[in-house]
């Protein structure tokens, strides 16, 4: 219930920041660009930042933005298809492994990649640190594809495994089945407020990497990127992007009190 309440509030102080660009008869007839994100991210703060950030910026791109959310790997799989018109937030390297998606210029914020878990796991910096205490069983989130690089890249598939959602890795870990778990720190934080974990004692142990976020559209809509390129822009150079991580860091604030 209080995760319902509070969606239904973020979606709602969207849809405020959207008509704020343009009457009823004008978002009518504009059209609608569909992007997509992971579940996880999408009921975290930042999927709240997002909303905002994107609502206005499509409208004063003369597009309505739509957001959907989906498994991670699931997302990634409809974009690359060109059944939706993109993904809203992924890392910079995305395109690189998906040839069909364009970039939008610039990043609308960063995000830690953390490794979360108990006091006594030792954990180095940066990603090599992830294996300074031996060979921890390390898990991450289906369809985060930065974890999937780096871990991949850097420990053998036996020490590695995936989960669909970050409850189910912050479970195992809590029930000692892995030693990390490896996420976007907004969605393991929020995790971490379930009922079910209120007597872990799971830590943020390091952050392993901070990496510039960004969204991207299926070429089907490349015509979309300059103009949304220019908007974010000029609402990082204006302190619109700053003033909504301050609204999505209230309204999170605000339901968590009351609820």
């Amino acid at each position: 219930m209080r995760e319902q309440i509070s969606r239904f509030r973020i979606k709602s102080l969207a849809a405020v920041v959207l008509a704020a660009f343009a009457s009823p008869a004008v978002l009518a007839r504009r059209p609608a660009l569909v992007l997509v994100t992971a579940e996880d991210v999408e009921d975290s703060v930042h999927g709240a930042w997002l909303r905002m950030i994107y609502a206005d910026a499509c409208g004063r791109t003369g597009v309505d933005m739509k957001l959907q959310s989906y498994p991670a790997r699931r997302a990634s799989a409809m974009s690359d298809a060109g059944m939706v018109g993109g993904e809203i937030n992924r890392v910079s390297s995305y395109g690189a492994l998906h040839p069909d998606m364009i970039r939008i210029e610039p990043s609308h914020f960063s995000m830690n990649f953390c490794a979360y878990g108990y006091p006594t796991q030792r954990v180095g910096k940066g990603w090599r640190g992830l294996s300074e205490s031996g060979k921890p069983r390390i898990e991450y989130r289906n369809g985060v594809v930065r974890c999937r690089e780096m871990l991949g890249a850097l420990l053998p598939a036996s020490q590695v495994s995936v989960v669909n959602n970050a409850t189910t890795g912050i479970r195992k870990l809590a029930q000692r089945r892995t030693d990390l778990y490896v996420d976007i720190d907004s969605v393991v934080e929020r995790t971490l407020l379930q009922p079910e974990f209120a007597g872990a004692a799971i830590q943020p142990l390091a952050v392993v990497e901070t990496v510039p976020m960004h969204c991207y559209v299926h070429q089907s809509n490349r015509e979309l990127v300059r103009p949304l390129s220019m908007a974010l822009a000029a609402m990082l150079k204006d302190g619109t992007i700053e003033r909504y991580r301050k609204a999505a860091v209230a309204e999170a604030s605000g339901a968590h009190r009351r609820f």
